[in-house]
């Protein structure tokens, strides 16, 4: 009988000291939360962890410095972060281009195709401002009036230096001439 009953003990307690223990830190979305002093941190930097303890003081820690810097769940975060980063930015140049080429048609649109190619042969020969020959190119390569291979030899330039994209503000006096 102390024989079964020690087993039992034995049994009981190496199941308790062997079941999976929960883990201090759980990583959500945008935030970690440590489950024993209920502090959150939120990564707003790539490098800096915004830390918002349980009486809402908040205090900035580097990452490296944090007790679950070393977890596979903070790298994995780190990553996202990044990546959101990157979408972000891609973005916003998608959203600049798009905005460009808006202006860019409104600013052409009372020209027609012959009209706009004579526009940007006369801004070539008075050797105009670059970034309005670019301009103008790109509305010429827009409407397939102009090849964009050809357009380097028009512009005079190195096929690497042409740009496309170029932002172009033209001034009052420039926009009464267009």
């Amino acid at each position: 009988m102390k024989r079964i009953c020690l087993i039992l003990v034995s049994v009981g307690v190496l199941l308790s000291c062997s079941s999976p223990k929960e883990d201090r830190y759980v990583f959500e979305e945008e935030r970690i939360l440590d489950t024993e002093t209920g502090d959150e941190y939120y990564l707003n930097k790539m490098d800096t962890l915004t830390v918002v303890n349980i009486e809402g003081e908040t205090s900035e820690i580097v990452v490296s410095a944090a007790p679950f810097a070393e977890h596979d769940e903070m790298g994995k975060m780190i990553a996202k972060y990044k990546d959101s980063i990157s979408e972000r930015k891609e973005r916003m140049l998608e959203d600049k281009k798009e905005r460009l080429r808006k202006q860019r048609i409104e600013r052409y649109a009372d020209y027609d195709d012959d009209e706009l190619l004579k526009r940007f042969n006369e801004l070539h020969a008075e050797n105009a401002e670059f970034e309005q020959q670019m301009d103008v190119m790109k509305e010429l390569v827009r409407r397939e009036i102009v090849i964009d291979k050809d357009a380097p030899a028009m512009l005079e330039i190195e096929e690497a230096d042409l740009d496309l994209d170029i932002e172009y503000d033209p001034s009052e006096e420039e926009a009464d001439e267009l």
